[in-house]
């Protein structure tokens, strides 16, 4: 009975061979059909290929080659280009009076220096701690990000700067011009009499009157380099013809006061919210304390010293 089992259960599973390699072996020959077809519209299109002239067989597909790697390195030109312009304009509104070349420079010294100080800082740890990667791990960070840091934390103290200086060189300057001046003059005796962010921008102006720029495009250019929304306004209403600067720099003058006193209450007013959090924080648990430290001595004496 067993070897009956046996062979019957071999027979079968023969069968199921026989049909699955079967199968497969369609499979195959439709592959080998579908595979000799192809080859014959292959040769067919090579000898089409044969009709048409050299140039369109090798001249033209090598220029188009040419021109689409010509199109990505413009593209890339185009990406290192924006990224220069965008960190020049930021020297510009930081008052750094660099290049973004040496800016750069300056930039991979530091990632540099700062790396291998950390490093040697972490060699010094190994034998102290486990975590001696740590301080390289920090000087990376430092590193890479440093410079960026310091980029825009110098251009937002320069904006800054510059709008809280600008009330009063409004009104020296309207000063100087109802004396007589001229605006060129009046930046003159403005940089004889004040120094500053600002000052140091109109000085930029004046020599660039000097050299031959005019007038409208230096200060069309301290308003593209700055992000004092009060400077734009006033440079936009001087650039315009037909009204007196005089009367420009008193109204902006004026207006630019009213607008400080409003920022100062605004501050004022959030002091009190700001407050809150250092009281309850710091100062509320020393006077619990010091209000009720004195009560629980009594009682615990009252209550024959029993400790808490």
């Amino acid at each position: 009975m067993v070897p009956f089992i046996v062979i019957s259960y071999a027979c079968f599973a023969l069968v199921i061979v026989v049909l699955i390699m079967g199968k497969k072996g369609s499979e195959e020959d439709k592959n080998l059909r579908r595979m000799k077809t192809i080859g014959k519209d292959v040769v067919k299109a090579d000898y089409k290929n044969v009709d048409t002239s050299f140039y369109e067989r090798n001249i033209k597909p090598f220029l188009d080659k040419m021109n689409k790697k010509g199109d990505e390195n413009q593209s890339k030109n185009a990406r290192v280009k924006a990224q220069n312009d965008l960190i020049a304009k930021k020297l510009r509104q930081a008052g750094l009076h660099i290049s973004v070349s040496n800016f750069k420079f300056f930039k991979m010294a530091f990632m540099i220096l700062t790396i291998i100080i950390f490093m040697g800082v972490s060699l010094l740890l190994i034998n102290v701690t486990q975590f001696f990667y740590l301080p390289m791990l920090f000087g990376m960070v430092i590193g890479l990000l440093g410079p960026n840091l310091f980029l825009n934390s110098k251009v937002k103290s320069h904006q800054s700067a510059i709008k809280a200086q600008l009330a009063d060189t409004l009104d020296l300057m309207s000063v100087c011009m109802e004396a007589g001046l001229s605006f060129d003059a009046s930046l003159v005796k403005i940089s004889e009499r004040m120094e500053g962010p600002l000052i140091d921008e109109l000085i930029t102006v004046f020599k660039q009157i000097q050299l031959g720029r005019n007038r409208n495009e230096a200060l069309k250019s301290l308003a593209d380099s700055c992000e004092v929304e009060e400077l734009k306004t006033f440079i936009s209403a001087v650039n315009q013809l037909g009204i007196p600067i005089t009367n420009v720099l008193q109204a902006q003058s004026e207006q630019l006061r009213v607008n400080k006193r409003e920022e100062i209450k605004t501050v004022a007013a959030k002091v009190p919210t700001k407050m809150t959090i250092p009281t309850v924080l710091l100062i509320l648990p020393a006077i619990i304390c010091i209000v009720m430290g004195p009560v629980i001595i009594q009682v615990k004496d009252s209550m024959g010293g029993i400790s808490f």
